[in-house]
């Protein structure tokens, strides 16, 4: 079996994927720094143009994004703090029973959306 070869390219990816999780941390938003990385990988010459955008014709990516733009309308209506006081209200102070409730919820409104997007309608709101 041959050396792994750290590359050029190998470097950037990590350098950037470092950047990236530096930025997570309240310094941007999740989709600034998503959109920093698109833009990122093409002008450093790890990826093309085209393939740097081919992540959007994957369902999966499409609807975590839409969810992440609901998951945001619905924070800053109130919507999910209304949603969180009957959860609470429901399941006590426990946490054992508030996981419980959440997991119900999140079940039931999987039967109608795909499971991660689902998973992060409940998630994402507290990164924002």
């Amino acid at each position: 079996m041959s050396d792994p070869v750290l590359t050029s390219k190998i470097l950037i990816v990590f350098a950037l994927l470092i950047l990236a999780v530096v930025l997570f941390f309240d310094w941007l938003r999740v989709d600034l720094v998503g959109i920093l990385m698109m833009i990122s990988l093409p002008l450093t010459g790890v990826l093309t143009g085209e393939e740097a955008i081919m992540g959007l014709s994957s369902n999966a990516v499409v609807s975590i994004i839409a969810v992440m733009i609901i998951g945001a309308g619905l924070n800053r209506t109130g919507i999910m703090n209304i949603l969180a006081k009957k959860i609470i209200l429901i399941a006590g102070k426990g946490a054992t029973r508030i996981m419980v409730v959440i997991s119900a919820t999140v079940s039931f409104i999987s039967s109608f959306m795909q499971n991660i997007g689902a998973a992060a309608l409940f998630f994402l709101p507290q990164l924002g």
